[in-house]
């Protein structure tokens, strides 16, 4: 039986759950030759089942490199009817032309039901300069909102004029949400007419600055991270990382680290290698993690500490996270959905906007660093389902990790 066919056998089969599927299609690719993509690449250029294709490109989403063949998939699949639509977790990768085509595919029939309106709706994620001309022939507001990330300057006076005249949060939410640098000036100026200054707290780091000190709310340029097998990159995800690691106050079992970056491979001027932990129990006593590393070793805020467990059960095993650069450098200006790619650099993008943490230390705002997804990867299930966001506090050494429930 070939790869298509088992594929098909997968994901065709009514027995089986949506997430059940998912999980043997991924198990099947990851264990097939070169990483699976070939049998991934050959599925996705025979299949005429929309269902199958986006099982697969959902694989081919999660995988590093590979960029010709997934070039090679998404031109075939532009023109294949319904199945196009799965070309839109391939948008990362996507030359400018194979962009443009299909963006003139959905303004020449602009149905938001439409295979090519799905990759579009990605394009303006990844690429808001490529669709940012046809604008008056977008009628997603979804898609509007992604356009706001890199926007002109003149928008952005416009938002300011109109909140000085009606003084509506949402326009300088909507401003803060262009991040530029002079999107960023318009939020700084007005600081002393917001009302509330938590609104100031989380505007502001939001359009790139932190609001205490004025120090990036993140640290350029963006990454987009893809687990691999250990030693792919010196970036270490799971693993046991050895002396104390936070305790739950709760129930006192030990944290696992999520990541551990290596700062002498990252282009951050970090001065030392960053790690981020989270929970192994379902307490939910708290939403935050903070941890100093000093050369004695691990100073745990907020909760108890104590030895490692020796497991890695929230990542499958001790892995890598390989790193290529973001499409999007200014930012997403959608607010993050399930299933997020997981990130290093650029700016955190919220379900919903927060204010950053604060270094117990020096009693600064930190600024952003990475976001962990807790969705599938091509080991297995991660064994937690939130979006994880670490800050990086670099002169104190300190890390914070946090999620919103």
């Amino acid at each position: 039986m070939g790869a298509t066919e088992e594929i098909e056998r997968i994901v065709l089969d009514p027995a089986l759950s949506v997430p059940d599927k998912g999980e043997r299609v991924i198990a099947f690719l990851a264990q097939s030759v070169d990483r699976g993509v070939p049998a991934a690449v050959e599925c996705l250029m025979e299949t005429a089942d929309s269902r199958v294709a986006e099982f697969v490109a959902v694989y081919l989403q999660l995988i590093h490199g590979a960029r010709e063949e997934k070039t090679r998939v998404a031109e075939r699949l532009r023109g294949a009817g319904e199945v196009a639509k799965a070309a839109a977790r391939l948008v990362p990768w996507m030359p400018d032309s194979l962009i443009d085509a299909f963006i003139q595919d959905h303004v020449a029939a602009p149905d938001p039901e439409s295979p090519a309106s799905s990759v579009v709706f990605t394009i303006a994620m990844c690429r808001p300069e490529l669709l940012r001309p046809y604008v008056d022939r977008v009628e997603s507001g979804s898609m509007k909102r992604s356009l706001l990330s890199g926007a002109p300057d003149e928008f952005a006076d416009s938002l300011l004029e109109r909140w000085r005249e009606e003084q509506d949060l949402e326009d300088l939410w909507t401003l803060a949400m262009i991040r530029t640098s002079h999107a960023a000036d318009l939020i700084e100026s007005v600081r002393d007419e917001v009302d509330d200054p938590v609104d100031w707290d989380w505007l502001m780091p939001l359009a790139g600055r932190l609001p205490d000190t004025g120090k990036p709310s993140g640290f350029h340029p963006a990454f987009m991270g893809f687990m691999a097998d250990a030693g792919e990159s010196a970036h270490v995800m799971g693993g046991d990382p050895g002396g104390d690691v936070p305790l739950c106050a709760d129930c006192k079992r030990p944290t696992e680290r999520i990541l551990t970056l290596s700062a002498e491979e990252l282009p951050h001027d970090l001065s030392r290698d960053p790690s981020f932990y989270w929970f192994t129990c379902e307490c939910a006593e708290v939403d935050r993690i903070t941890v100093r590393f000093t050369p004695a070793g691990t100073e745990v805020y907020f909760n108890p500490q104590g030895p490692s467990s020796g497991e890695s059960r929230l990542v499958p095993g001790e892995r890598s996270l390989v790193l290529e650069p973001h499409p999007n450098q200014n930012g997403v200006s959608l607010p993050a959905l399930p299933r997020t790619q997981h990130q290093v650099g650029g700016l955190p993008r919220w379900p919903s906007p927060e204010v950053h943490p604060i270094c117990p230390v020096c009693g600064n705002f930190m600024p952003f660093l990475t976001a962990i997804d807790g969705g599938p990867t091509p080991f297995g299930r991660m064994g937690f389902e939130e979006l994880l966001f670490g800050f990086w506090c670099d002169s104190c050494a300190v890390s914070a990790t946090q999620t919103q429930y």
